[in-house]
């Protein structure tokens, strides 16, 4: 009898413990005043199989909001994407990822700025944290770039480096967290590759594998074209090359070719007045100017603007050597390769390309100076 009456005892305890299973609980911030709240959400699986935007598969949840708080049933098809939508314009929402089977809790306790936790699975619970630890570096670059039209590179730059840092230091600080396959999608290139081809087998068991596969597959892509670009520069290093010829009109529309400075060191320097890099460069490529004088000719290159821009661009920055117009004319790009700007080429006295830098990368003049003696 005892055993009988146990039994029951046991399948309603399961039963009370089960009911709760594959939901949500939103508390919501002190001062939420509507009477409902509108979740968002897509499964893993269509977001990674889609091939554009028309397969994906949103789907709304509207929910009833009664003493601050409200819950959200979990879609039984599969592991999924979770949005909250804040009831005013923010940058970002609260979002979470679930399995059906999850019992989950969101404490929102501010929508602007965003602040909230979510605690009642490992995968959002390590999530939560690696927020926490990388949540002052993500906010100083929102906060650096929203506080005007022009943000310093060099800054930007520093501030990503850190935010990188931090995002590699909680994949070493936690090698098993289901956390890692998401963390990583914020770092590119050798530093994601490095830590996805070592990730733990605890680690891949995450939902959001799916995810880090996907990206993987872009990175790959990316770094093979990378090494590819990287095989054609030394290439041209070699000096085998010709350097592809072009005729452009100057400032007073007077056609010039490259080849009219055969016998001669080139400096090609493709730019824009839009290029804030470009720009940038000026003081150093005007440096070199004037330190090897008659023994190079420095040709700028104008592209991707119009020839008011152009000239405009040539005056306000006071650009003193020869100046072309190429305008939108992609020949030219494609020609020599262009992926990026400012891109520098040095051309030897035989007309061959013996460098092609893309970027103000300041070894190029280290390279400028080796050539010319």
């Amino acid at each position: 009898m005892k055993k009988i009456l146990f039994g029951i005892a046991t399948s309603l305890m399961l039963a009370a413990c089960s009911s709760d299973k594959g939901e949500v609980t939103i508390r919501l911030p002190k001062d939420f005043k509507d009477s409902t709240l509108v979740v968002t959400h897509i499964t893993i699986d269509n977001t990674v199989k889609a091939k554009s935007a028309d397969d994906l598969v949103i789907k709304y949840d509207t929910l009833a909001v009664k003493d601050g708080q409200a819950v959200l049933k979990l879609d039984k098809a599969g592991a999924a994407w979770y949005n909250i939508n804040p009831p005013v314009m923010t940058r970002m929402q609260p979002e979470f990822y679930a399995m059906p089977e999850d019992n989950l809790t969101v404490d929102i306790s501010k929508f602007d700025p965003l602040a909230y936790t979510v605690t009642g699975s490992p995968l959002m619970e390590d999530i939560t944290a690696f927020r926490a630890e990388t949540q002052p570096v993500r906010m100083e670059y929102f906060n650096l770039i929203s506080a005007s039209d022009y943000v310093d590179p060099e800054k930007a730059n520093a501030m990503l480096n850190r935010y990188d840092e931090a995002v590699k230091k909680f994949v070493a600080d936690h090698p098993d967290s289901q956390a890692i396959p998401y963390a990583i999608q914020e770092l590119s290139g050798d530093d994601f590759k490095k830590i996805y081809d070592n990730m733990s087998p605890e680690a891949k068991k995450s939902i959001l594998m799916p995810y880090a596969d996907l990206y993987n597959q872009e990175v790959e892509k990316m770094i093979k074209e990378r090494d590819a670009e990287q095989a054609r520069k030394d290439e041209i290093a070699s000096g085998k090359q010709d350097a592809p010829n072009f005729t452009l009109p100057d400032l007073q529309g007077k056609m010039v070719s490259l080849s009219d400075f055969r016998g001669k060191w080139v400096v090609l320097d493709f730019w824009g007045s839009w290029c804030g890099w470009c720009v940038k460069g000026f003081p150093a490529l005007k440096e070199a100017y004037q330190k090897y004088g008659d023994k190079i000719v420095v040709i700028g290159i104008d592209c991707n603007e119009s020839e008011t821009d152009w000239k405009a661009g040539v005056k306000k920055h006071e650009i003193p050597w020869l100046n072309l117009y190429n305008g939108n004319d992609r020949t030219l790009y494609e020609a020599y390769g262009i992926t990026g700007f400012p891109t520098k080429a040095i051309i030897n006295p035989e007309g061959k390309l013996v460098n092609l830098t893309t970027g103000e990368d300041p070894t190029f003049y280290d390279q400028l100076a080796a050539f010319v003696k």
